[in-house]
């Protein structure tokens, strides 16, 4: 079995303690992933404008931002780009319409299981 490349991920969260066990759980799983943990709606920003990303995580919503403005703003900066939102609830969000606005995955966060598979799927790893 051949090794599993090296990820590029940009993270965009504002609650560190998910973020890192949302790393910590990518780690676990055997990926190889550089992880740019983004904050706010400025961080994403910039680091979009760097760019080389091949996975987009974010959360559907925080203080400062929406999912679904961060979901369309990768569209922008990295339209063929994987995009999953990781979610403690999809309450006010419709994960089926996330999809068709350019969603990879909608997971929630306390179903990290999933992550690393639906990962491994999204860039045919």
């Amino acid at each position: 079995m051949g090794q599993i490349p090296r990820i590029r991920i940009l993270h965009v969260e504002d609650n560190a303690p998910d973020a890192e066990l949302i790393a910590l759980t990518l780690q676990d799983s055997g990926l190889n992933c550089d992880i740019r943990l983004a904050r706010s709606l400025n961080e994403c920003r910039t680091a979009l404008a760097e760019g080389g990303y091949q996975l987009v995580l974010s959360d559907s919503h925080s203080h400062d931002f929406r999912g679904r403005d961060i979901l369309h703003l990768v569209r922008e900066y990295l339209p063929g780009v994987p995009f999953i939102f990781l979610s403690g609830s999809f309450d006010d969000t419709d994960p089926v319409l996330l999809h068709t606005e350019g969603a990879a995955d909608c997971l929630l966060k306390d179903e990290l299981r999933k992550l690393a598979p639906t990962v491994r799927r999204v860039l045919g790893i």
